[in-house]
């Protein structure tokens, strides 16, 4: 019996391969900064959809989204495109399903997928299930991960290259990036006849200058899909709703299909997304000052511990964190070995977000998911497990 080589190529999560070591130690408390799981409430309208919904049938639905849902989709975006319309909406159990319509309905097996690095570590799976490769452009903490020069991008571009995915603000590194800068890289890919995808799915949670969206590019709306979900911002990441965006009127009939292959998204998650989308205005600035505590936090209490590097997010809340040590081994470290008054830290080693794992060897991602005191206790641990592991 053989398995595909796609599937044997299949990259392991750098987020969730530590997580069955960690459930074997159940008199353990364990500080989980690995993974991007809000601890905030999801809001009680959300809830309220749920706990309300009521049908005779639970049928299928449509393959691109109810209709009331695609509506609601592009009411919510209108803020930044104030003529998108339901028929530019897809929508898909979760932002991952729209970036994996994206690949498939792009990409033929060997093709090429830009994506500058470090990079969302799942982009790895769907170029792989899309039989795509992704090609890594190297970005650098001390320079803000800033996006690829277009030379970059001319001496890197095959003919098997297809996409430039990118996330904004970014996954991992907490870079935001502004309207010149995305337009750059979308009028590059327009004039290569490559497509720009822009993952946004952490747009509202920004700390000095909003990120800038790709809907607010005009001439080069035919290259530029858009990638959205309601998990962070909404704290309803078991809801598995997300929207693949586009004006590429061609691109959206194959996104079509592609959703009756696999049928309608389930309805109720998309009674339950009406209600997020419809939520005031309030409610994002209320979410993103708490997203900036956490965030602050963060960085503050990592300012004390000696002889590490990390930037400081501008949105999203991540921060790469460079060590003193081989990241792989301090995180298994840290689960295996060390122990702080019963208490310890789950991190992501750094190299699960990048194509070649050697070059986040000293590199981990924190995730700042936790109330700030908790994320104050998950940095104590880490500092003084650094000592105790430099003097084993």
């Amino acid at each position: 019996m053989f398995l595909s080589q796609r599937a044997q190529i299949l990259q392991e999560s750098a987020i969730r391969k530590l997580d069955s070591a960690v459930r074997s130690y159940r008199d353990t408390h364990f500080y989980r900064l690995n993974i991007g799981q809000p601890d905030i409430e999801t809001h009680p309208a959300i809830r309220a959809a749920i706990q309300n919904w009521d049908t005779r049938v639970i049928a299928y639905g449509p393959a691109s989204g109810t209709p009331e849902c695609r509506k609601a989709f592009a009411a919510y975006h209108q803020k930044w495109l104030p003529s998108l319309g339901p028929e530019h909406i897809a929508v898909t159990t979760g932002g991952s399903e729209a970036l994996l319509f994206a690949f498939t309905a792009i990409c033929d097996p060997g093709d090429e997928i830009m994506v500058p690095a470090p990079y969302y570590t799942n982009y790895n799976g769907f170029a792989t299930v899309a039989g795509a490769t992704v090609c890594p452009i190297q970005t650098h903490l001390e320079k803000g991960f800033a996006l690829p020069s277009n030379e970059q991008l001319d001496a890197l571009k095959t003919p098997k290259t297809k996409a430039f995915v990118f996330s904004n603000p970014a996954n991992p590194t907490g870079a935001v990036y502004d309207i010149a800068e995305i337009k750059r890289i979308a009028k590059w890919c327009l004039q290569n006849q490559i497509f720009f995808i822009s993952d946004e799915v952490y747009r509202r949670i920004w700390f000095d200058t909003p990120p800038a969206s790709a809907l607010q590019l005009e001439e080069e709306k035919e290259a530029v899909i858009v990638i959205d979900s309601l998990s962070k911002t909404w704290s309803a990441c078991g809801l598995r709703l997300g929207a693949l965006i586009s004006r590429n009127t061609m691109l959206m009939e194959k996104i079509e299909r592609l959703g009756q292959a696999r049928l309608g998204v389930q309805p109720l998650a998309q009674a339950a997304g009406i209600a997020a989308l419809q939520l005031e205005d309030s409610y994002y600035e209320q979410i993103r000052l708490q997203w900036k505590t956490r965030v602050d936090t963060l960085f503050e209490s990592l300012n004390t511990i000696p002889d590490i590097s990390h930037n400081k997010p501008q949105g999203a809340f991540y921060t790469m964190v460079q060590l003193p040590v081989l990241s792989e081994d301090f995180a298994q470290f840290l689960i295996h070995d060390f122990r702080d008054h019963n208490e310890s830290l789950v991190v992501a080693p750094g190299g699960g977000f990048y194509a070649n794992p050697e070059h986040g060897r000293n590199l981990i991602r924190l995730a700042a998911v936790l109330e700030p005191e908790k994320i104050q206790r998950a940095v104590e641990i880490l500092g003084r497990a650094l000592k105790q592991f430099a003097q084993r």
